[in-house]
């Protein structure tokens, strides 16, 4: 399957596969399923920040919960939702905000899957000790996620499944990859898709859901992928107001 990139916010293919950016997140079709993507939550970030004694109030997951509202406010229900990993940020353990955030929002995409959908959690670098969670949430936990012509990968690591023939697309989170742009006075950061190829792969790099940290500019940071992708020919697509996803061109030419 080769997925044409162009200007347009949903991404139409012949064998019926569609990819629209909503915002974050990005909605997969094909056919009749419907599967959503998320980018790394990181929940339990602002526990962590109170215990280094950095206050921040706990809104995050208030603000995780309307942004979703919106998002399923597009899609009338979905038959998967994957979760690409770092879906909590404390490495050595688990915080009780960990514990409650996650099983919340469990509860609340559950609650937007069509029957017999499921939820999906690529484990990431942040998700060593995910299982007790997942668990309880009645979550199942991969190291990486197929489906069909797809692989969904956190990011950090490589696995030999994923080259196989009939993958030709990843979805990979891991990276956080925003970019600076400046009006000549100013200049700011945003989130962004980088979109395009890898040694016969189509590859889409998912700009993290996590709102504390806008992310890393590939043009001045490494983005700890597992692969040597030339990003300097990957396409831009940035992040805006009201779930717009706006194509700002190859990176090397901004």
């Amino acid at each position: 399957m080769k997925i044409e990139y162009n200007d347009s916010k949903a991404l139409k293919h012949s064998n019926s596969y569609k990819l629209e950016y909503l915002g974050k997140c990005l909605l997969i079709e094909e056919k009749e399923k419907k599967i959503l993507v998320i980018g790394d939550l990181h929940l339990g970030y602002e526990e962590i920040l109170n215990r280094a004694g950095v206050f921040v109030t706990r809104k995050m997951f208030e603000e995780m919960i309307a942004y979703f509202d919106l998002v399923f406010s597009r899609t009338r229900g979905v038959d998967k939702i994957v979760l690409l990993g770092d879906v909590k940020h404390s490495f050595g353990g688990i915080v009780g905000q960990e514990w409650s955030d996650a099983l919340a929002l469990f509860d609340y995409l559950k609650g937007k899957l069509k029957k017999n959908g499921e939820i999906i959690i690529v484990k990431g670098n942040h998700d060593n000790i995910i299982g007790p969670i997942a668990r309880k949430g009645g979550i199942g936990v991969k190291d990486y996620f197929i489906f069909g012509e797809i692989a969904f990968l956190h990011g950090d690591k490589d696995f030999e499944e994923i080259w196989e023939r009939r993958v030709t697309n990843w979805i990979v989170g891991h990276g956080h990859p925003a970019v600076k742009l400046g009006d000549g006075v100013k200049v700011e950061s945003y989130k962004c898709f980088l979109t395009g190829k890898f040694k016969g792969k189509e590859i889409i790099v998912m700009p993290s859901f996590f709102d504390y940290s806008v992310g890393s500019d590939p043009r001045e940071n490494e983005l700890g992928l597992a692969w040597n992708f030339n990003l300097d020919k990957f396409r831009v697509r940035i992040v805006g107001e009201d779930l717009e996803v706006l194509d700002f061109g190859i990176l090397r030419d901004l």
